[in-house]
């Protein structure tokens, strides 16, 4: 039965592959943005709404990178975890166990979520409804710090 177990670890470099492919479609669809947006900056005149439409795609695109990004930590983290490939992890990045993996996604879901919601701030169209949007984000927030909390009380390193 080890020998079973042992070779059906080689199953997740199909989910690595996957994060590694998402991460470069993802990034080709961001630069893509850019450049789209290089464009429409280039041809536009420069008025009061142009900078707002110009801001709204910036962090719009600065999502994408993001999730991007957190597909390719993903793919190194489950690599490095069941793979034994830590030469390709940078010196910063320890993963020794899936709950390190689990923190840093937590720490990146978080932070393209409030990337997300100032997009979402800037092009708000009804002013008193982006507070049960802003309320949902700092739910999920509050949870993901109460998790990472309640694993750090337990002894695990953040």
């Amino acid at each position: 039965m080890k020998p079973i177990l042992r070779i059906s670890r080689y199953g997740l470099v199909v989910t690595v592959v996957g994060c590694i492919i998402m991460f470069g479609a993802v990034t080709i669809y961001a630069a893509v943005a850019v450049g789209g947006a290089i464009l429409k900056m280039s041809f536009g005149g420069i008025n009061p709404a142009d900078i707002a439409g110009a801001t709204v795609s910036a962090f719009k695109i600065l999502d994408l990178f993001l999730l991007g990004t957190i597909f390719y930590i993903v793919a190194l983290g489950l690599a490095a975890l069941f793979l034994d490939s830590d030469a390709a992890l940078p010196p910063w990045f320890k993963v020794r166990e899936l709950q390190d993996l689990k923190t840093i996604v937590s720490q990146s879901v978080v932070l393209v979520m409030l990337v997300a919601f100032l997009g979402d701030v800037l092009e708000w169209e009804n002013a008193t409804d982006i507070a049960y949007v802003g309320g949902g984000v700092a739910a999920v927030i509050a949870a993901i710090a109460f998790m990472l909390r309640e694993g750090a009380a337990d002894g695990r390193e953040t």
